[in-house]
């Protein structure tokens, strides 16, 4: 909990801009192969265009490029939306796509802010058990809800609820990982309402005590101290490459972390994997427009991706959308998940990763590519396809205040970028 106190206090944990002489030399000679690149673009179609292409060129660069991010990212600590943390990685993901398209900003939003701002307390009896509340859900008073223990069948994300000595109305709830140890599972992924009753998460190693509690009658006690601050401001990053046609084809990685977590898996490893598919397109005006977005509050019921959805239709371009590509925890293994419902767009990308030979274990997950971030976006003309990926660390990572850069495999990464690199060149043709 040490990472969830410092957002608590109100004093993210933004750490001063010193680099250090890795990450500054690598950056400087970037830039560096970056301007050489654009004096050399006369042969692109527009050199108007930035070209930062030199900078993935190899897989030892996007090696580097790879390591180098994260660690000046994920020293942020957790960036949960709204807060100054997040803000800050939002600075840094503009910093990078203006080296790469020649279209940057910022789509800014207001919305009512959940913030912890105590350590979150659960005891049965004297035992102190480890807990996350969710995000959005409401807090309790300083003395916190005391009560007994009943299993809850009304809701079956919501197995336990502490109610009264005399009564069977709950006063908060109880959900479980679904992994392994304590996580917080944001209000909407329990199919709750924003304010809704507390919600405290604990870990599955915790479950007998529990079954205890219940059998005993043992006295509960939990403590969830929060605020809602409205007219909080936020921002999603959007990059776009303009192309020959008005048909584009927009990529989605969000950027926010749960509370107690620097998400160097979830979701910054993905967010820069987004970014060097920009590197790699950038500097010439290709048959299709690219837009690259890293949302915000993904982790808060899609709020950045749902604002993004709006803007586009507002702006009467959401139709250009011709394909969506959304990843999301793309270095969680070797085993790449395909979601899409779009039978064609499964057999490229599979004819793709045989031609490359690429070493990923590629799986349909059977199911649509319209899934958190891409949900906002569901229309028959857009094809879209959702990856996130299985195989090494989630049960002990996913949430959780381990998850930092050490812990990312960069063989993941490539293999996604190499992948989605090469479909990208056939939307081009389509």
């Amino acid at each position: 909990m040490k990472e969830a106190v410092k957002e608590m206090d109100g004093m993210s944990d933004i750490r001063a801009d010193n680099p250090g002489i890795t990450r500054r030399n690598f950056l400087r000679a970037a830039a560096g192969m970056a301007a050489a690149a654009g004096a050399l673009s006369g042969c692109k179609e527009d050199n108007t265009f930035p070209d930062s292409s030199a900078m993935v060129a190899s897989r030892e660069s996007r090696f580097e490029y790879l390591k180098v991010l994260l660690e000046e990212i994920c020293s942020l600590g957790p960036r949960p939306v709204g807060s100054r943390a997040h803000e800050h990685s939002v600075a840094i993901v503009r910093r990078e796509l203006e080296r790469a398209v020649p279209e940057v900003s910022l789509d800014t939003f207001e919305f009512e802010r959940w913030r912890l701002t105590a350590a979150p307390e659960l005891l049965i009896g004297d035992t102190r058990l480890e807990t996350f509340p969710s995000p959005g859900s409401r807090g309790t008073s300083a003395e916190g809800v005391q009560g007994v223990l009943r299993r809850n069948r009304g809701i079956e994300s919501l197995p336990y609820a502490i109610v009264g000595p005399d009564s069977d109305e709950p006063r908060a709830y109880i959900s479980l990982s679904g992994h392994g140890r304590a996580v917080p599972l944001p209000y909407c992924g329990l199919e709750q309402e924003v304010k809704c009753q507390p919600i405290f998460n604990i870990g599955r190693q915790d479950i007998p005590l529990l079954t205890e509690a219940v059998e005993s009658g043992a006295a509960v006690r939990a403590v969830s101290l929060v605020e809602f601050t409205q007219g909080v401001r936020t921002s999603n990053v959007i990059g776009h490459l303009p192309g020959q046609s008005r048909e584009e084809v927009v990529f989605l990685a969000h950027l926010d972390t749960v509370y107690d977590s620097p998400g160097a898996s979830d979701n910054t490893a993905s967010v820069i994997a987004m970014l060097m598919i920009a590197h790699a397109f950038s500097g010439a005006r290709n048959d299709k427009a690219l837009t690259f977005v890293a949302t915000t509050g993904k982790e808060y019921d899609e709020l950045g991706a749902v604002n993004y959805a709006r803007l586009r239709r507002e702006e009467g371009t959401f139709r250009d959308i011709r394909f969506l590509v959304n990843l999301d925890s793309v270095s969680w293994g070797p085993d790449l998940k395909i979601h899409t419902a779009d039978e064609d767009l499964l057999k490229i990308i599979l004819s793709i990763d045989s031609r490359l030979d690429i070493p990923v274990a590629l799986r349909w997950e059977g199911r649509d590519g319209f899934l958190l971030d891409a949900r906002p976006f569901r229309d028959d003309a857009i094809r879209a396809v959702y990856v996130d990926s299985e195989g090494y660390y989630p049960t002990r990572l996913w949430h959780r205040p381990e998850d930092v850069p050490r812990h990312v495999p960069a063989d993941c990464v490539e293999n996604w970028f190499q992948l989605f690199k090469e479909y990208t060149k056939w939307l081009m043709g389509l």
